[in-house]
């Protein structure tokens, strides 16, 4: 499953401009797309579907996800309000939600790369397939459960709004994380809480 995070969390970033890098990554993806179809029919065919897109130009990219984005990359940004003043940023549901995930990645040795937020998309899936090896510990259920999957479903709302083909990107990130808590069960609940790690 490592590879197939990797995938999914490079397929949410801007594409590339040259093509013969683009050909490349087609190839490599279209290898771990034939690997997952032997575990997953239905998450290989959202993926192969939308590698066969026609390819989105920075520009839209951009207008879709980036600078006043169409579409934040940001889970949070779906679920929580914006805080209307610096003085509330701190206090904000939003603001936690990040602090927790820090927390998360900390546990396990990781830190964000000082340029995106906690929240970020690509980086928590790109997170999720560092963490693979990790299967059994409890704050990667935590994360998975807690973190991730409740925080998919507004951002497929935005993304069918917008008649975007990342909705199959998001509808294949979605269906290979409950592959995973099928196949590996999520850890029994822990007296653990997310916040002990922060710090």
């Amino acid at each position: 499953m490592q590879d197939v995070y990797e995938l999914i969390a490079e397929l949410w970033c801007c594409p590339s401009a040259e093509d013969a890098e683009k050909e490349k990554f087609r190839q490599e993806a279209e290898q771990v797309v034939k690997r997952l179809e032997s575990i997953d029919k239905e998450s290989a065919a959202l993926l192969s579907k939308f590698l066969s897109e026609k390819d989105i130009a920075e520009e839209d990219y951009i207008d879709l996800f980036e600078l006043d984005p169409q579409c934040a990359l940001y889970l949070g940004s779906h679920s929580y309000d914006e805080p209307t003043t610096c003085a509330t940023a701190a206090v904000s549901d939003r603001n936690e939600y990040m602090i927790e995930l820090g927390g998360i990645y900390n546990h396990f040795g990781r830190k964000t790369n000082g340029i995106e937020l906690p929240d970020y998309l690509p980086l928590m899936v790109s997170f999720l397939s560092l963490t693979t090896e990790s299967k059994d510990d409890p704050v990667r259920d935590k994360f998975i459960a807690e973190y991730i999957l409740p925080f998919l479903p507004p951002m497929r709302l935005r993304l069918a709004e917008l008649k975007t083909p990342y909705l199959y990107l998001l509808d294949a990130l979605e269906k290979v994380i409950n592959l995973e808590v099928i196949t590996q069960p999520l850890s029994k609940p822990t007296e653990h809480k997310v916040e002990s790690y922060v710090g």
